[in-house]
């Protein structure tokens, strides 16, 4: 009995056919003659595997990607075998052979790609035969050329094929020839079919009989020569192909001889056909190519006799999703002449493998799609644009260098490779730095850094040694090198050769000169990376001088420079102008490149990263998802590109308050990097990171931290454990334990990314300036706030060291001591540090239309804070104009200062204007996120406010359980959201009089809260205190007085420096004991109240008059 092991080929053995014979039955051998099936199977198709393990089945041909599989299994195997690999695109045709035909019938139905069923094996023999037959007349496949493109470079990988194999028939003929090339031919093609009798007797007859002039008749035959060239062919196997080269230069020579004899016929118009089956996936990409170019990737046949070719695409299949074709070809022989080479075989026409087509029409004939097409020679003349345009940059590279350079632009790495390496060892006249070049070039994009540089440095080497001097091609070299100097972020180094290289460029060249802009670009692109934004954008500017008045004009250069000065002004926080000279770029790549090419892709990128900081979400999810829609046309599956991309989708979704579609489009991004890097990549914990972060947003503070903590210890095992990685998955788990208030081991984890970061990165200011600002937030939420002054001055310590004062880290940090003193209710320094902000943003950013808006808002705040509801209306009101003016209309931060601006009506009691004002930032709320959101709730809840305020309570109520249904919706059962929910509808039960009622609510809130908190909380106090309120008026003073005594234990040690709620605490006690008739009491309370007042409230401030006049009363009565 067979076991775990493949017969004959091995999965390890290359497969230099078409198709993939795969036998897999568990039983296999037990009721047949092993030797005889396997004989027999070999002589239908060379490459037979035969397994008897499932698991090892499905792993093999799910790594099949270069040929059709013609699967063979057992009925009893079949149903659990295909649910896994069905779906796969590469499994081409299914065969059941089973002795118990009728109870496997059933399957017919489930597998469209089922032939037959079978209980006799020469049955299923003669099956697979027709159905290779057919399948070899579909092997044809197709590269195309958009001839809507005007530029040759930045190619789509369509047309960079189309081109490699224009390209092929001339460079197969300048390759090294080998010394006895037929000898080494067939010695090769015998060790492949070693054991297929059928194939060694075929290559034993070619041995003896062949001769240059029979090749074209040997070509048609379908033997083993047919079969590994077409498979060579397209599959640009280059190693394969040079192997066969003395045999296509034979049929190449042939085609020649045989056209010349039809040119020299009075036959004007050849029009011959071809009928075939087609997919369904390859027949719409025909569809999608009308009036494009067309070529075949090989050799095509055809015939003059119609009925005979529209038999051949009606021949019998019971495969549904195939389609019946008839190509229409039509020549116009004398036009054509000497540029395409096709031959008549008696009623037969073989195309050699460079011809092109158009695709005129597909219609609709009888029961076939008739595709007509013209032969057409301009593949030849896109060919001779293409070498000027590559010859133009670097003069002496020749076609057979561009030819191999042309697979690394299709990513076929290890060919182009080896190609060049052959080329190193046999050079054959060519050119010799320049392949060692282009060695260099396919490392660098394989992101081996340091040997391409290696290769660059041999290459230049021999530039300079060349007498004379190469110089000005060593340019070319030395900025490659800048490029991997870039990468690993040497950036003086970088620069240095970026100079070098425009020194040497300014004497071979023009001052004007393509050449010298483009080197331009690249010292603006590396002052970039160093942030000096200014510089960079001088010389972008000048680039851009030189690419808009080139004759020819320089417009798709001109694009990138407009893209690239987009990205400075992006960073300067220069939104509007950043999103103008990108729309410029993508309006002049629009008039060059078709709408689906990659180049649009990476601008729409760009206007989305714009789009999404200015929080226009909707648009810039658009711009994503288009972004995205041509990269996955574009790239294979699996790309970092396409990784990115649903990366940034799922942050917008996360802006929108999406998560769980965030979520969704995280997953993608998980799996793709999962494709991409082995188990366990460092890579991978970017995308752990991020679903960390969405379920903080959601408050899964549990979810958050395990996948915080996965990343972790992928980087841990990844890198050595001072890494700066590490630091950022310490700084991440840390914000998660701040959220959950555990503000221990938030600390503690902080300060171990900062003491790394201090340690070991001491150069990363941005990273060591960002920790301490994350402590001094961690002590601001425990209400420390002095020591989260300390943290957040160390930060501007040293931001104002190494940055500017206007640099957008510094306002960050101005913003956050405001907010200490914000909460602290030093309202007068708060508003110095928020002014003081307003002033940096108006003199050097003041098109930051976004910043400057939320700064007058936080100042709004501030005086709202102290009563001053004139001034504040003031600040929002600023803030609303800029927004009007400068977003759409339903911008989401419209409907902030509306909200803002209603709430400072309230207080003033115009409540009629305030609710209309939250009315309308209501409506603009549930256009952005008409599934629901907290800000939606808080809108309902400020619409409730007012109406109570308006004594309609039970409208109120109405609207604030509307609130509290998308709370329960959104957030898990039981989070503190929920309780604000709760609170407010016991307070509206209060306002009501209705105490019994509003204890209830109050009670499941403070009970949730003491759940949720694992310390004492600011919320647990603020529900204490509403419970208290309501008993004190019930008069229960003695229940009342113990949740505010209870309250004031928390608010003392959550705010050890004071806050103006300690002294609402102290109020309330001391109002129950005045109640009581506890007068010392009561007035002791007062005193200790008035005396925090002083601290935080401004003389005039309404609450500290009334302790004032209570303290009167009190003295008074004593």
């Amino acid at each position: 009995m067979l076991k775990n092991k493949s017969l004959l080929k091995t999965p390890e053995d290359e497969n230099k056919e078409s198709i993939t014979l795969i036998r897999f039955d568990p039983s296999f051998g037990l009721h047949e003659d092993i030797e005889q099936t396997k004989q027999q199977l070999r002589y239908l198709n060379d490459y037979l595997i035969i397994y008897t393990d499932l698991d090892e089945s499905i792993r093999f041909i799910q790594s099949i990607t270069k040929e059709k599989i013609f699967l063979i299994t057992s009925g009893s195997e079949a149903p659990q075998l295909l649910s896994q690999i069905y779906s796969l695109h590469q499994l081409d045709s299914i065969f059941i052979f089973t002795m118990k035909k009728i109870q496997y019938e059933y399957l017919l139905d489930e597998y469209s790609k089922i032939i037959g069923i079978y209980d006799d094996f020469d049955d299923l023999y003669q099956s697979i035969e027709e159905q290779i037959n057919l399948v070899d007349t579909q092997l044809q496949t197709f590269s195309y050329f958009d001839k809507d493109q005007k530029i040759m470079n930045d190619l789509s990988k369509t047309s960079n094929e189309f081109l490699w194999y224009q390209l092929f028939n001339y460079v197969i003929k300048q390759l090294p020839k080998n010394q006895q090339p037929k000898e080494q031919m067939i010695k090769i093609c015998k060790q492949y079919y070693q054991g297929n009798l059928k194939q060694l007797q075929l290559i034993d007859q070619f041995q003896d009989e062949y001769q240059s002039q029979d090749a074209i008749q040997c070509y048609l035959k379908q033997s083993f020569i047919y079969q590994l060239i077409n498979k060579a062919l397209i599959t640009k196997d280059i190693d394969q192909l040079h192997i066969f080269q003395f045999f296509i230069n034979d049929l190449s020579q042939n085609l020649e001889h045989e056209h010349e004899k039809l040119l020299s016929s009075e036959e004007k118009i050849l029009i011959v056909y071809r009928g075939t089956k087609m997919n369904k996936e390859d027949f719409d990409k025909l569809k999608e190519n009308q009036g494009h170019l067309i070529s075949t990737n090989g050799y095509l046949s055809a015939t003059r006799n119609k009925s005979q070719a529209f038999d051949s695409a009606l021949k019998s299949t019971k495969r549904t999703d195939i389609v019946s074709v008839l190509f229409q070809i039509e020549c116009h022989v004398q036009e054509i002449g000497k540029s395409l080479f096709f031959a008549q075989i008696e009623k037969d026409i073989l195309f050699d493998f460079n011809v092109c087509f158009t695709i005129d029409s597909i219609e609709q004939y009888q029961s076939v799609q008739l595709i007509k097409m013209t032969l057409s020679n301009e593949g030849e003349n896109l060919i001779n644009d293409y070498i000027k345009k590559i010859q133009d940059l670097t003069e002496q590279q020749s076609i057979v260098i561009i030819f191999g350079s042309l697979m690394c632009k299709l990513g076929e790495y290890d060919k182009s490779q080896r190609y060049f390496e052959q080329l190193l060892n046999n050079p054959n006249g060519q050119d010799i730095p320049w392949i060692i070049f282009n060695i260099g070039q396919i490392l660098y994009v394989q992101d081996k850094w340091k040997e391409a540089r290696e290769y660059y440095e041999q290459a230049i080497d021999q530039m300079r040694n060349n007498k004379p001097p190469r110089t000005r091609d060593s340019a070319h070299v030395l900025q490659k090198i800048a490029l991997i100097l870039k990468q690993q972020q040497k950036y003086d180094e970088a620069l240095d050769n970026n100079q070098q290289t425009l020194k040497i460029q300014e004497i071979y060249y023009p001052s004007d000169h393509i050449v010298i802009a483009s080197s331009l670009n690249s010292i603006g692109v590396t002052l970039y990376k160093q942030k000096k934004y200014d510089e960079a954008l001088d010389y972008y500017q000048r680039a851009l001088k030189i690419q808009e008045k080139s004759d020819p004009p320089s417009d798709v250069d001109a694009a990138r420079t407009l893209h690239n000065i987009g990205i400075i002004l992006r960073e300067q926080q220069k939104y509007n102008e950043a999103f103008n000279y990108h729309q410029r770029a993508l309006k002049i790549q629009e008039r060059y490149y078709p709408s689906d090419h990659i180049v649009i892709a990476r601008s729409f990128i760009l206007i989305g990263l714009v789009l999404a900081i200015q929080r226009n979400s909707n648009d810039a999810l658009d711009y994503y998802q288009r972004a995205l829609t041509i990269q996955k046309k574009y790239y294979p599956a699996v790309h970092v590109d396409i990784t990115s991309s649903l990366n940034k989708i799922a942050a917008v979704l996360v802006d929108q308050g999406k998560y769980d579609e965030a979520l969704h489009y995280t997953e993608q991004a998980l799996e793709c990097q999962n494709k991409l890097y082995p188990t366990g990549h460092a890579n991978i914990a970017q995308i752990l990171d991020d679903f960390g972060k969405i379920y903080i947003k959601q408050f899964k503070y549990n979810e958050a931290f395990d996948y915080h903590q996965q990343a972790l210890k992928m980087r841990e095992k990844y890198y050595p454990p001072d890494h700066i990685t590490i630091a950022d998955s310490f700084s991440f788990i840390s914000k998660v334990f701040s959220y959950q208030g555990k503000f221990d081991e938030a600390l503690d984890y902080q300060q171990r990314a900062l003491i790394i970061q201090e340690k070991y990165s001491p150069d990363s200011l941005a990273g060591i300036s960002t920790s301490l600002v994350n402590i001094g937030s961690i002590f601001k939420r425990q209400g420390k706030h002095n020591e989260a002054i300390e943290y957040y001055q160390r930060a501007l310590t040293i931001q104002e060291k190494y940055y500017s004062s206007n640099h957008n880290r510094f306002i960050n940090t101005l913003s956050k001591i405001a907010g200490v003193f914000f909460d602290q209710g030093k309202y007068d320094e708060a508003l110095r540090y928020a002014q003081q902000i307003l002033d940096i943003l108006e003199k050097f950013y003041p098109a930051d239309y976004g910043n400057i808006a939320r700064i007058l808002e936080n100042i709004g705040k501030n005086l709202t804070k102290q009563g001053k509801y004139n001034e504040a209306l003031n600040y929002h009101q600023r803030a609303l104009r800029i927004r009007e003016e400068y977003y759409f209309s339903d911008h989401i931060t419209i409907a902030d200062s509306l909200q803002k601006i209603g709430f400072n009506l309230y207080k003033q009691k115009k409540y009629d204007e305030a609710v209309d004002y939250h009315r309308r930032a209501r409506k603009i709320r549930e256009k952005v996120y008409p599934f629901g959101h907290a800000c939606v709730a808080e809108s309902l809840d400020n619409i409730a406010f007012v109406l109570s305020s308006q004594d309609k309570y039970d409208s109120a109520l109405t609207y604030h359980k509307q609130a509290l249904k998308i709370r329960e919706k959104l957030y898990p059962s039981g989070h503190a959201v929920t309780a604000d929910s709760l609170n407010h509808i016991g307070n509206t039960f209060l306002n009501q009089r209705k105490y019994d009622d509003a204890l209830v609510y109050h009670r499941q809130a403070l009970k949730i809260r003491e759940r949720y908190y694992s310390v004492a909380h600011a919320d647990i106090a603020k529900s204490l205190t509403q419970i208290g309120n309501i008993l004190y008026n019930q008069k229960k003073y003695d229940q009342a007085l113990d949740c505010y005594q209870e309250a004031l234990r928390i608010r003392e040690k959550c705010y050890p420096s004071g806050h103006i709620n300690i002294a609402t605490t102290l109020n309330n006690i001391g109002e129950c004991y005045q109640n009581q008739d506890k007068k010392t009491m009561a007035l002791d309370y007062y005193q200790q109240a008035l005396t925090i007042y002083d601290k935080f409230r401004p003389l005039e401030h309404t609450a500290r008059e009334e302790m004032l006049r209570n303290i009167r009363l009190l003295t008074n009565k004593k």
